[in-house]
């Protein structure tokens, strides 16, 4: 699916949303979905940009559980791409891939800016996960991770208590997105929202404030 030009969405056999960004270096992923989308995601970069797998020279995963990193081990047995993690997931990584000791390991803290689409700040937004994060595009996009989500229809949602390991953080994180600025939203799991993401946002907070769900 087209989101702009040099960024796609990858539809998963399972498992989460997965990104694909044709960048001035080579093709970054954004999460895995859950283990066997690898020929998926190498059969899609050619179809969108006419790319190998070799090509593929970072993957960003905005969290550690198993449907966002399963096709990782695959993916870097082919690619050798830099993998990029919140330094707090690490022990997640390592329990739903297996992965000890992972050849061009990046691990973030929040903060950073990579460079890629011109510029993605990495924020730190636990709750989902201790090293949960979101990355952002100054004026235009939010890779949301599992911090925001949406249902089928497209309306903004939060991810399951169930999946949350500390939903008071998780809500904490949530709303730190009131100070960015963006018009295109793109979620773990969902469609993406292409225009009006931020006001659209917005009415989702008034709406979970008039039903007493944040704090």
């Amino acid at each position: 699916m087209f989101i702009i030009p040099g960024l796609y969405l990858i539809k998963p056999y399972s498992g989460s949303n997965i990104y694909a960004i044709s960048d001035k270096d080579g093709i970054y992923i954004i999460d895995t979905g859950f283990e066997g989308n690898d020929e998926l995601i190498f059969g899609m970069i050619d179809a969108f940009f006419g790319a190998e797998p070799e090509d593929i020279v970072g993957i960003i995963l905005t969290h550690g559980h198993p449907d966002h990193v399963g096709s990782l081990p695959e993916i870097i047995d082919i690619s050798g791409a830099d993998v990029y993690i919140h330094e707090k997931d690490l022990p997640l990584l390592e329990k739903y891939t297996g992965l000890k000791d992972i050849p061009n390991l990046i691990t973030l803290k929040g903060g950073e800016v990579l460079n890629v689409l011109g510029g993605l700040k990495v924020i730190h937004a636990p709750g989902h996960t201790d090293g949960s994060i979101m990355l952002y595009k100054e004026g235009e996009i939010l890779f949301t991770g599992d911090v925001l989500l949406t249902d089928k229809d497209g309306e903004i949602k939060l991810p399951l208590h169930k999946y949350t390991k500390d939903m008071k953080k998780e809500i904490a994180s949530m709303l730190k997105i009131k100070a960015f600025d963006f018009h295109i939203l793109l979620p773990g799991h969902g469609p993406p929202i292409l225009e009006r993401a931020k006001e659209r946002y917005l009415l989702f907070l008034e709406k979970f404030r008039r039903l007493g769900r944040l704090i």
